[in-house]
């Protein structure tokens, strides 16, 4: 096959830019032809938050690169990864007027909400899930804070669901999770038109050192994430539990206060992912605090893949995937006492040898590069024959 990414890379590299490279070189190595457009969101630095808030709502120079990509690849497919904010809607019209079939991966909640994160302040929010004016996006300055901004990013979802961009012309959603596909049903989607299909992570090979008997805390060091609540566990907990914290961020000098304070708890610099598949190794179990509702974590598929067992606060969405009990275990969302009852649980109770060994199966039955690749190759060939089809 012949397939035309589009992706509109973030202003950090994150999750979303390493998955979207993963696809392409693995799909590369199947023998398909990959072409990617990439528009860089730094781009808002070099003409301005004005220009960069009507792009929003349209594109036009992002649809006739579009155009002019079709014209001269030809591809079978056309995948787009992130379209907000700069690339616009525009690239689906692009797309569908020229006769090829357009599948997308939703990696956040931006088709409902101008944040993606389906958050405000420290709070998880839903004002904008199924309304089909955006109204509370502005009234909160949703987008950066930015009136301007979050006017123009209201405007493009209001007028493109109202319009049916979305629904004429892309022939497939790809949602990372059931949770993420049923926010998606929520905003008028057609549940037929959305297949779940998770992040995956390279495979390490089956777990060959055993584990040094602490549980990690790895990502960034802020409110969302959980940090305080897992401090206040710590604080409350007598029993002898190490705690190893590695990332980074605004709440880091309070991880060190607490470090300095109680013996058992670690804190270490942000790693690289090397690094971060030894930690996850080490491990005895990795936890997952949010307190929002995230995509789809890549410590998910990591950790898994390596047979560290998690436990995840159950706020919803990826915290679905932890099975208690066989593959971890879940807490009340910000409760510090139920998080020690895990915890406890966990390194008093639990087979923890049997847990790692469901960790890793569940790896290799859900989040593969192979079995998702395989996943992805018939999403896009079952979409071509549809559209084929319809033709």
């Amino acid at each position: 096959m012949k397939i035309l990414q589009l992706h509109n890379k973030q202003y950090a590299r994150g999750g979303v830019d390493i998955e979207h490279e993963r696809e392409a070189e693995g799909l590369t190595r199947r023998g398909h032809v990959i072409e990617t457009m990439l528009i860089d969101n730094r781009e808002v630095e070099r003409i301005g938050s004005s220009r960069a808030a009507l792009k929003a709502i349209w594109n036009h120079e992002a649809l006739k690169e579009t155009n002019q990509r079709i014209a001269t690849f030809r591809p079978d497919i056309v995948h787009v990864h992130t379209p907000f904010p700069i690339m616009s809607p525009s690239v689906f019209v692009a797309a569908h007027r020229a006769g090829t079939p357009v599948v997308t991966t939703s990696h956040s909640y931006r088709f409902s909400c101008i944040r993606a994160t389906l958050q405000r302040g420290d709070d998880v929010c839903v004002e904008c899930v199924g309304r089909r004016i955006k109204l509370p996006a502005i009234k909160h300055t949703c987008y950066k804070d930015s009136l301007p901004g979050s006017v123009a990013m209201a405007t493009s979802l209001t007028l493109h669901h109202n319009l049916g961009t979305f629904n004429r012309n892309i022939d497939r959603f790809i949602a990372l999770t059931p949770f993420m596909r049923e926010k998606m049903i929520a905003e008028g989607i057609g549940a037929d038109r959305i297949t779940v299909l998770a992040n995956a992570a390279p495979d390490p090979g089956p777990p060959a050192n055993k584990p040094k008997g602490f549980a990690a805390f790895i990502g960034r060091f802020i409110e969302e994430k959980g940090v305080r609540t897992v401090l206040r566990a710590w604080q409350s907990m007598d029993a002898d539990i190490p705690l190893v914290f590695a990332g980074d961020g605004v709440l880091r000098r309070e991880i060190e206060a607490a470090a300095a304070q109680d013996p058992r708890i670690t804190v270490m610099p942000w790693m690289d992912s090397d690094a971060v598949g030894r930690l996850l190794a080490d491990a005895e179990v990795l936890l997952m605090a949010s307190e929002w509702f995230e995509g789809l974590p890549l410590l998910i598929p990591e950790s898994f893949s390596i047979g560290t067992p998690i436990i995840a606060s159950d706020v919803g969405n990826f915290s679905d995937l932890i099975d208690p009990g066989r593959t971890g275990d879940r807490f009340r969302c910000g409760d510090p006492v139920d998080l020690v009852r895990s915890v406890r649980w966990f390194f008093e109770e639990a087979d923890r040898p049997a847990l790692r060994l469901n960790a890793r199966a569940e790896y290799e039955s859900n989040f593969s590069p192979e079995g998702q690749l395989d996943q992805l190759e018939a999403i896009y060939r079952e979409v071509i024959e549809q559209h084929q089809s319809r033709r």
